[in-house]
């Protein structure tokens, strides 16, 4: 066997055999590697270039092509990306342009070319509200039902075809279901209330009653066969604050975000932290009608990632630890950690629209206060412990935007019982 000589690369302990130092020039393989990749960064930072796609460029609808157009990345571009984002530049287009954007998107379907009309078409529902009833047409008829929140206040003929489908559709009546709750009209809420109370043939062949479906949208039926919101349509977004202030100022802050609580969680002994503090009496959330001072919505950052975790909320800012908790069957340790340093966030003052954050995917910043939740996963509206209503969402926050990580912590009221309720959900 050769006998092995030591690695010529400074301060390198390790030795190799003869004939890997013929090809390496004398050094080991680790040191070999990590030579050709720091002449690879070295490479890339000489050579790599700005490139501007928006460059000459002022049309929006132009622009949005050039933002949804798919490319393949390459180490030696930099690209520049435009100055407004996608979701300003569809609030802000005229009839016309919006026209002529869902065309495209038309044209796009045609070529079966989805994923780039799905984008439009979504981003046309969540960003704009604008109706889509061409490129709906066409969507439908290409047979693609997902994501449901296309069909939103879908027209009567779509509404009355789906009804129709769903009887023999058993490969895509869940799509199906899941449109309709989207459109949900009288109509629908009428179809859903019968269907609860003499269960289709088809019921058995679902993992849930086709009500249910309903959460998806965020509406349920009430006892009566009406339709209840599981939102409040007001919405207000939460943007992270360059200055560093956490929305402290109570005085002049509707709603504070990520505290430090004065409690621990009793599961795991770590501080609980106080997700959302509203003040009342603050006109901007004046649409919750809650009839106090202050509500404070804490959660266990640790405990909160493996189940519901409820809480009794007074409108005075006192809470407390709800007795209807229950250990989650996997709890992992919460092992000692250090203190998460949050991004500083501020509620802006300027209303959103309702569904700008419903389709998660889209990734827009989906801190909110009021709005329709983003769900990453399915619809999971917590049942109150004490009365057994669907409590309502109130609010939820991005964990992209509060510290660069990933997952929704997602808070819930029920208005009666004063219970609150907290879960989470990631990819």
């Amino acid at each position: 066997m050769s006998e092995r000589i030591p690695c010529q690369t400074s301060g390198c302990k390790g030795s190799i055999l003869p004939a890997t130092a013929l090809k390496t020039g004398g050094i080991c393989m680790p040191c070999h590697q990590r030579k050709l990749a720091l002449e690879e960064k070295a490479y890339i930072e000489q050579n790599r270039k700005d490139v501007d796609l928006y460059a000459g460029v002022n049309d929006p609808v132009e622009i949005l092509k050039i933002m949804h157009k798919p490319r393949r990345w390459s180490p030696l571009e930099h690209e520049i990306p435009y100055h407004k984002t996608a979701q300003e530049l569809y609030r802000q287009l005229t009839e016309s342009e919006r026209e002529r954007l869902e065309s495209y998107a038309i044209e796009l379907m045609e070529e079966d070319d989805f994923d780039q009309a799905e984008t439009i078409l979504l981003s046309f529902i969540c960003f704009s509200s604008a109706r889509i009833e061409r490129g709906l047409e066409v969507f439908f008829h290409k047979g693609k039902y997902y994501p449901g929140i296309l069909y939103k206040e879908a027209g009567q003929e779509i509404r009355d075809m789906i009804i129709h489908q769903l009887e023999h559709d058993s490969e895509n009546r869940n799509h199906l279901l899941l449109a309709l709750a989207w459109i949900g009209d009288e109509e629908v809420v009428r179809q859903f209330e019968t269907w609860r109370q003499h269960p289709p043939r088809w019921t058995s062949e679902l993992n849930v009653a086709p009500e249910t479906y309903a959460h998806e949208a965020g509406w349920e039926l009430d006892p009566d066969g009406g339709k209840r919101l599981l939102f409040y349509p007001e919405s207000y977004h939460f943007e992270v604050n360059r200055d560093g202030k956490n929305g402290m100022d109570r005085d002049h802050t509707a709603v504070a975000a990520l505290q430090a609580g004065e409690h621990s969680c009793p599961w795991c002994g770590g501080k609980l932290t106080v997700l959302f503090n509203y003040d009342l009496q603050n006109p901007l959330v004046q649409f919750m009608k809650l009839s106090g001072q202050r509500l404070r919505i804490a959660a266990c950052m640790h405990c909160n990632c493996y189940g519901t975790v409820f809480m009794k909320a007074e409108l005075d800012g006192q809470y407390s630890w709800s007795e209807y908790n229950t250990v989650p069957d996997f709890l992992p340790a919460n092992e000692d950690r250090e203190e998460i340093a949050w991004h500083a966030m501020q509620l802006s003052e300027r209303q959103m629209g309702t569904y700008e954050n419903s389709y998660w995917m889209l990734e827009a910043p989906a801190s909110q206060i009021g709005g329709h939740p983003a769900w990453i996963q399915d619809a999971e509206y917590p049942v109150c412990p004490c009365c057994s209503t669907t409590m309502k969402f109130i609010a939820q926050m991005d964990m992209e935007q509060a510290e660069d990580s990933e997952g929704i912590y997602y808070a819930f009221l029920c208005e009666c019982c004063r219970q609150v309720a907290v879960n989470y959900q990631q990819t």
